[in-house]
């Protein structure tokens, strides 16, 4: 069974799909790919597919190398958050996304500036972020960690960092960056996610029928007043088209 953050990354991978001209294989640069558990499930669905991912973490690097040395057009680079990776072209990408990465980020516009520079003139930039930390905290180290990061951010360091995001703040940096934002969509119900959970080890399409809902509620989800449908839906994604 795919959980729902992998129903998600192979919907906006398949819309940079539709888009790429000519039946050219698109390009997709994975901004803090983490593990890259779920790339060789990704590139079985779109095997014409060029992944290139991101880390800034050693040991989740490391995780990530050995879950696509055997992925054809797949790779990962270890880079710093707001560095450049020399081996890739600026420019080049039909897709650059992030997931569960802007609220962790200090430097919110070098971040979203770095993201734009490898998205191709008409790409797509996608950063989804998680509510969750900021909205419903599970501790109380986790509860400072927020305040901190919402009101004196220079006082953590970097692997510490959490803060409320707001996704207006979001689409202003994408105007300043060059990208148009296009959309904004909500994702992973709370009990959604927990429903998940209970369906893990099974072969039912009920988490499937439930990403197909959202996606097709979307309309409905953005009538619900802001600081409810933040907590419904606490998975925010940004999306932009560079000009």
């Amino acid at each position: 069974m795919k959980s729902l953050k992998e129903l998600f990354i192979e919907h906006v991978v398949g819309e940079a799909v539709g888009r790429a001209a000519g039946g050219r294989a698109p390009r997709v640069m994975d901004l803090g790919c983490g593990t890259a558990s779920y790339v060789p499930a990704l590139m079985k669905r779109f095997p014409n597919l060029e992944y290139v991912g991101v880390e800034p973490i050693a040991s989740s690097y490391e995780a990530a190398e050995k879950n696509t040395k055997d992925v054809p057009n797949a790779k990962v680079h270890f880079q710093l958050a707001y560095d450049s990776v020399p081996q890739e072209k600026e420019g080049s990408f039909d897709l650059v996304f992030s997931l569960s990465v802007l609220e962790h980020v200090k430097n919110l516009p070098a971040f979203i500036d770095l993201s734009v520079r490898y998205v191709k003139q008409g790409g797509i930039l996608m950063h989804r972020y998680d509510l969750g930390h900021a909205l419903s905290p599970h501790s109380f180290k986790e509860r400072l960690h927020v305040w901190f990061g919402n009101n004196f951010p220079q006082v953590l360091p970097e692997r510490q960092f959490v803060r409320y995001v707001d996704s207006e703040e979001v689409e202003r940096l994408y105007r300043d960056s060059g990208v148009t934002p296009t959309k904004v969509t909500y994702h992973q119900m709370r009990s959604h996610k927990e429903f998940e959970k209970y369906c893990k080890d099974s072969e039912t399409t009920a988490v499937n029928e439930l990403f197909a809902w959202e996606v097709n509620h979307q309309a409905e989800i953005s009538n619900i007043p802001r600081a409810q449908r933040e907590n419904l839906f606490p998975a925010v994604a940004v999306y932009g088209r560079r000009d």
